[in-house]
């Protein structure tokens, strides 16, 4: 897949749909450091006792327990998605925890980590929070430049809209998806998370530093905006303490960087990338609004407005699917003098619940590798969690944001 998705980067610059610049900067680009900085810090963990230790201590409190081992990691994967708004990094932090439990248990991996990636995935900036508010000031941020403040984002809004979806997903992911995981990888020898063969003990030092290069790490994801730094350079100076204490050897290190799921990410951002730049989205967003003003039901259109941006976050990065359809989405409810807040919540659901293929976020990529996945295994696991959340949203937020 990694080496289809730079074929595509060429092809793009051979066609002059993207400018070698752009290329370039997508390679460079800071979610692709990230999965790569955290691979090395979650692989640094791995390498001490401590994951060995919690895991053997989880089996033994859980008595076995597969469901109860799941729940535990999908419940703190869904309270550190509260405070780190990045899918990707909530994941990188729980899923070497996860994978050293499936070891112990004897359980494939893939088993938990497409329940652990959809829940750092959809139930990201939920509760009344640090990331919900800065969240909630944006958007208002939105209506206050569009001239449409006759509604307005309360700090409860968010919550009210996304905690039903909040919950489903969870049940979701501890009752329901692992009932469709693969029993085994695609292939053992392509497993992106690999086992630490039997080496000798860290000497204490070294063991030290793992664990509180992890622990900093984490620390600095939760508070990356209180001390100004960006989550892509907490992770990268994590990884490269690392890499100078000598916790891994050279070899070591450029394996758990998973530098094919990076590489596959760098193609789907250089896809939608171009795909913006064609203006696809913008076209498809004016023919929405035609659509939207003819429809006279609430349930109906809030299908509408949730269906277009998830479909469309597949094929292109989530954060620039949501930055175009906020505003689009409260200029139709002006024309309409219609309560903007369904449409841009059900947006926001849509295009931050996209798992079906590696394009949308880093975090697909990141569950591929950890989990062993195919394209067609996320549709297989993927098809019912769609269907539930977009039932679930557009019931729940049509009936309480009504713009009819």
């Amino acid at each position: 897949m990694a080496v289809i998705s730079l074929i595509s980067v060429a092809a793009l610059m051979l066609t002059k749909c993207m400018e070698p610049n752009d290329a370039l900067g997508c390679f460079s680009n800071s979610s692709a450091i990230l999965m790569a900085s955290m691979f090395i810090v979650s692989a640094g963990l791995n390498r001490t006792q401590m994951v060995k230790n919690i895991s053997s201590f989880i089996c033994r409190i859980s008595k076995g327990s597969f469901t109860k081992v799941l729940a535990g990691y999908v419940i703190l994967t869904c309270i550190l998605a509260q405070f780190i708004p990045s899918a990707a990094a909530c994941f990188s932090v729980v899923f070497p925890l996860a994978y050293g439990v499936c070891k112990e248990m004897k359980i494939s991996p893939a088993k938990m980590m497409f329940p652990i990636g959809i829940t750092a995935i959809g139930t990201v900036i939920t509760l009344p929070f640090s990331s919900s508010v800065s969240e909630m000031a944006r958007i208002q941020g939105f209506l206050e430049a569009y001239e449409y403040t006759t509604y307005n984002m309360s700090i409860m809004d968010i919550m009210y809209a996304k905690t039903p979806t909040m919950i489903a997903i969870l049940l979701l992911a501890i009752f329901v998806v692992p009932r469709f995981a693969p029993d085994q990888p695609v292939a053992d020898g392509d497993v992106q998370v690999k086992e630490q063969k039997e080496t000798a003990k860290l000497d204490p030092v070294r063991e030290f530093i793992g664990y509180a290069t992890f622990v900093i790490v984490l620390l600095g994801l939760l508070f990356s905006s209180k001390i100004g730094l960006p989550t892509w350079e907490i992770a990268f100076i994590g990884a490269l303490v690392i890499a100078a204490s000598g916790i891994m050897n050279k070899k070591e290190l450029i394996e758990s960087m998973n530098l094919s799921m990076v590489l596959l990410f760098v193609g789907a951002l250089a896809i939608g990338t171009a795909l913006s730049g064609t203006g696809v989205a913008d076209m498809i967003g004016e023919h929405l609004s035609g659509i939207i003003l003819s429809v006279h039901n609430n349930y109906l259109a809030g299908f509408i407005f949730f269906l277009v941006p998830f479909v469309l976050t597949q094929f292109m990065l989530n954060l620039g699917i949501y930055s175009i359809f906020v505003p689009l989405y409260i200029m139709i409810c002006k024309s309409m003098g219609a309560n903007p807040i369904g449409p841009i919540m059900l947006c926001m659901i849509a295009s931050m619940t996209a798992f079906f293929t590696p394009l949308a976020t880093p975090a697909v990529p990141l569950m591929m590798g950890a989990g062993n996945y195919s394209v067609k295994q996320l549709v297989k696991m993927g098809w019912l969690p769609f269907i539930v959340i977009t039932l679930v949203s557009v019931f729940w937020i049509m009936t309480i944001y009504p713009i009819f």
